[in-house]
């Protein structure tokens, strides 16, 4: 396993980070995403299509750390949560890799303006964190705001972004995202 490197922020010496993160999936795909003891593995799940979802994203997360993807093609199924919740993911998705957008911002997409708290409570029920990149998502003053892995990783996952992103769109990279449990339209 490569250890990610994340740019340290106000420009001191990179650091190396191994990431710990489990993959937990089902046949329609990815259903969570978090810690866990040592490594980045995913669950033993039986079914192909589980399996398949679970190498899937654990070899585009890879990618992702070492600079060189910024587009998943791993499905995320986020069939069991509330609609408001869905909603809000699926926006969330959509901002592209290397940019930022606000709560607020979010909310007006939601034709709720008022709701950015709601929006960022949503979000910290993301399942499926960096697939569906609620660490793009920040205050509209421009601060970070929190994140469910920690706002050191959410600082390390932009500074990451910020660094490869001339890179990955010289490529043609853009991010896009499966979601699946979602009503078109919403």
């Amino acid at each position: 396993t490569h250890p990610a490197q994340f740019a340290r922020p106000e420009g001191r010496k990179e650091e190396k980070m191994k990431p710990r993160l489990f993959i937990r999936g089902n046949e329609r795909g990815i259903r969570e995403i978090g810690f866990k003891a040592s490594g980045l593995a995913s669950e033993r799940v039986r079914g192909d299509s589980r399996r398949a979802w679970d190498r899937l994203a654990e070899k585009e997360l890879r990618a992702y750390f070492a600079g060189r993807l910024a587009k998943f093609k791993s499905p995320c199924d986020l069939g069991d949560l509330p609609p408001f919740t869905q909603a809000v993911l699926r926006i969330a998705a959509r901002i592209p890799y290397g940019e930022v957008r606000s709560y607020g911002w979010i909310a007006a997409r939601l034709g709720k303006p008022k709701a950015s708290r709601a929006v960022g409570n949503a979000l910290a029920r993301n399942p499926i964190p960096i697939l569906i990149p609620c660490h793009r998502v920040v205050r509209s003053d421009g601060r970070l705001g929190g994140y469910a892995l920690g706002r050191s990783w959410k600082t390390r996952l932009l500074a990451l972004e910020k660094t490869h992103k001339k890179k990955l769109t010289r490529a043609g990279a853009k991010k896009t995202l499966q979601v699946r449990g979602l009503k078109a339209g919403s």
